[in-house]
């Protein structure tokens, strides 16, 4: 009788005053995979993989106090955030948005590449933009503010447009899309790029090299002749016969763009096959078998020794 006693005290005590967790009644680990028996306030994480939940604790999260993230000890009392603007504050005042992944990450606040950030955004740090002061376009950046600024080039070189005199842009009636005829990818304006709009006569060969003002006056005009005697005169030649026989040809009858010594003459085989039958490629210059006036050498042997047995 006095044992049956003392278990119901037993049980009417633990079931009165049992201990109770912290954290709640629909908590589903056991202790141990967050404490030790040492001391309840040493953490260690043993048994309890937070980056299975929704937040992963990597980089600087690593080393935060599980109160800042739950405040109460009853986790599903907790409101549980996974945007970074809902737990930091915006230093940029909204001025690039909430999507603090596109700059920085959990490592640090610190921008790895800020080169591979301007891509993203469509303005690449290429040419003379790879060196310049940020400060020069993001004027706010002391204040930790990036406001959405143009991309086009005149929002930034309106000063080098109106003040450009050789030409004289405003006066020319140039377009503001400085893309038209120079290049992001030079030092500085002077490496023209010949634009996107340069099409209708590819600056290809001995025309990569060449400066505008070779093609274009000083007033620049955009409607100038393709045909190659606008820029290339006879007169300019060594060879006398281009300023006689030859001038009823047009220079790209005989010349290509990839230099003037890249010669060919379709025309020829009607009356002598160089460039076709057995005579094609045996010759590079016209002064093989030609004098410097044009006229016909007509020395076989030069090339066929007959003589020979």
């Amino acid at each position: 009788m006095k044992q049956q006693l003392i278990i119901l005290f037993v049980c009417f005590f633990t079931s009165t005053f049992a201990i109770k967790s912290p954290h709640g009644d629909d908590i589903k680990f056991e202790c141990e995979a967050c404490h030790t028996v040492e001391n309840w306030h040493n953490i260690v994480l043993k048994g309890f993989n937070h980056n299975k939940t929704r937040f992963a604790l990597d980089g600087q999260h690593k080393m935060l106090q599980c109160k800042l993230c739950h405040p109460t000890l009853i986790f599903k009392q907790n409101k549980v955030v996974s945007d970074c603007y809902q737990c930091h504050k915006d230093m940029h005042q909204g001025t690039v948005g909430f999507d603090c992944k596109r700059c920085h990450s959990t490592k640090s606040w610190l921008i790895p590449n800020p080169r591979r950030m301007h891509q993203q955004v469509g303005f690449a740090l290429i040419g003379a933009h790879a060196v310049a002061d940020c400060y020069r376009c993001h004027q706010s950046a002391s204040l930790l503010r990036f406001e959405n600024i143009r991309k086009d080039c005149y929002a930034c070189h309106a000063k080098n447009y109106h003040a450009t005199k050789n030409p004289n842009h405003l006066i020319a009636g140039y377009d503001t899309d400085c893309n038209r005829c120079h290049t992001q990818t030079g030092k500085d304006w002077t490496t023209a790029g010949k634009g996107n709009t340069h099409g209708f006569f590819p600056l290809k060969g001995g025309h990569s090299n060449v400066t505008c003002s070779s093609c274009h006056s000083n007033s620049f005009e955009y409607k100038i002749s393709s045909e190659c005697s606008v820029c290339h005169t006879p007169k300019n030649t060594v060879i006398p016969a281009h300023r006689t026989k030859f001038n009823i040809y047009n220079c790209s009858n005989c010349h290509s763009i990839q230099g003037w010594s890249t010669m060919k003459f379709k025309q020829h085989d009607s009356w002598f096959q160089i460039y076709s039958g057995k005579h094609k490629g045996q010759w590079q210059r016209c002064i093989d078998c030609h004098n410097n006036d044009g006229t016909y050498k007509a020395n076989c042997r030069k090339c066929h020794d007959f003589d020979s047995k």
